[in-house]
């Protein structure tokens, strides 16, 4: 695998978008840009939300959806819808508010959200849910959200984490479920790797693999990024940590690109695609975000590493 130089992007609270893009040059000409906000979440208006996180979805009418963090009523992070106007100006509206339930039984703080064919939207809460052994403030969830015929939405949790003996499913996911083949959602949470099955109006939750299962955490620490799925039917994820320990990090390996292969009956094999800090100082480190797949390999990105005068470990160095 080639070395690649890794950067990490800063955080904004803004939704920033492209458009206008001149693709009518002739070919090798420079392809430009328009630059846009469409809409702003200020920390001194926490009822809009504040801290949006994960990627937008786009459906078939151009409106865009996506999640914060935290903010509004109960600070607890939101659902949102942004609406195209005629005059290029664009409406926000709030689809739920987290934290309604009492205890923060619908979930709290969710990471992104992705959107099935009909129109219903699922992710995940960091926190809330109604079992609490595994976090403070609950052990987090995997929700759905199905739009009604009078326009308002409806939450259903469709599974609580930590809800298998001493937490083997796992908690506190940061990033939205893949959708698969059949409605079937994966992800990860904690140190697990999992599917989320519909079944007969329920779902059946099926724990796929389970990370630091070897020595060391040689195959991974603590994934985080969604999972991305190929043709074949394989997964591919990240682990921010574990993997080849060097002492370039301060921790247990600067973390991996893993692959989950499906075997026969229901059981999956987990390979170390990569191990970050074996190439060098320019190697990466920390990778959090997941990873894209091509044909030609996988894309990603890591908040350490990559030279320029930092070193290998996890220093997350501003390039």
């Amino acid at each position: 695998m080639n070395r690649q130089r890794l950067r990490m992007a800063a955080a904004t609270a803004l939704i920033l978008a492209a458009i206008g893009a001149v693709f009518s040059s002739p070919a090798g000409a420079q392809v430009q840009f328009q630059f846009q906000i469409l809409h702003g979440f200020p920390f001194e208006s926490p009822y809009d939300g504040t801290l949006p996180t994960g990627s937008l979805v786009l459906d078939q009418y151009g409106n865009l959806y996506g999640t914060t963090f935290g903010g509004d009523t109960h600070t607890a992070g939101t659902v949102f819808k942004l609406t195209p106007g005629a005059n290029g100006q664009w409406t926000e509206g709030i689809l739920y508010n987290f934290c309604s339930l009492p205890n923060c039984a619908d979930g709290a703080s969710p990471g992104g959200a992705i959107m099935d064919a009909a129109g219903n939207l699922y992710g995940t809460t960091m926190y809330g849910g109604n079992i609490s052994e595994c976090l403070p403030n609950g052990c987090g969830t995997v929700f759905e959200l199905s739009p009604g015929s009078n326009g308002q939405w409806t939450e259903n949790v469709i599974w609580n984490f930590c809800s298998l003996p001493n937490c083997a499913d796992g908690g506190g996911p940061s990033s939205p479920p893949t959708l698969g083949p059949g409605g079937v959602l994966f992800g990860a949470g904690g140190e697990t790797a999992f599917e989320l099955v519909p079944d007969s109006g329920g779902w059946a939750f099926n724990l796929l693999y389970t990370f630091c299962s070897l020595p060391n955490c040689a195959d991974g620490k603590l994934p985080d990024g969604p999972l991305v799925q190929d043709a074949k039917g394989n997964l591919y994820g990240e682990t921010g940590s574990g993997g080849v320990t060097s002492g370039g990090c301060g921790m247990p390996g600067c973390g991996l690109v893993f692959a989950l292969h499906p075997l026969s009956g229901g059981q999956w094999k987990e390979i170390v695609v990569y191990a970050f800090d074996t190439n060098g100082p320019d190697d990466a480190a920390g990778p959090t975000a997941g990873v894209t797949f091509h044909e030609s390999g996988l894309f990603g990105s890591a908040i350490g590493g990559g030279g320029e005068g930092c070193d290998a470990g996890c220093g997350g160095c501003l390039n």
